[in-house]
């Protein structure tokens, strides 16, 4: 198992957790899981409290999502 840090604070990435692909630390959630909800129409307190999430954590997923587009459209096209 190799955890790597990402330059965003909440964001990791753990070989043994979906293959590495970028989750909040701490949790099992992904970032395409977190942008899936946000492109639904569901609003960062929303999907905070439905994931039980901090506000930062979200916010730091779409931040992470926004600055890493492509590598998260993958994810989301491919289903890894």
């Amino acid at each position: 198992m190799t955890i790597e840090r990402t330059t965003h604070p909440y964001i990791i990435r753990n070989t043994a957790i979906y293959a590495g692909e970028p989750i909040i630390e701490g949790t099992r959630t992904t970032v395409r899981h977190v942008i899936l909800l946000f492109q639904s129409g569901q609003d960062p307190e929303e999907i905070a409290d439905s994931q039980h999430l901090s506000l930062a954590q979200v916010y730091d997923a779409i931040s992470y999502f926004y600055d890493h587009e492509e590598e998260i459209r993958h994810y989301i096209s491919h289903g890894e």
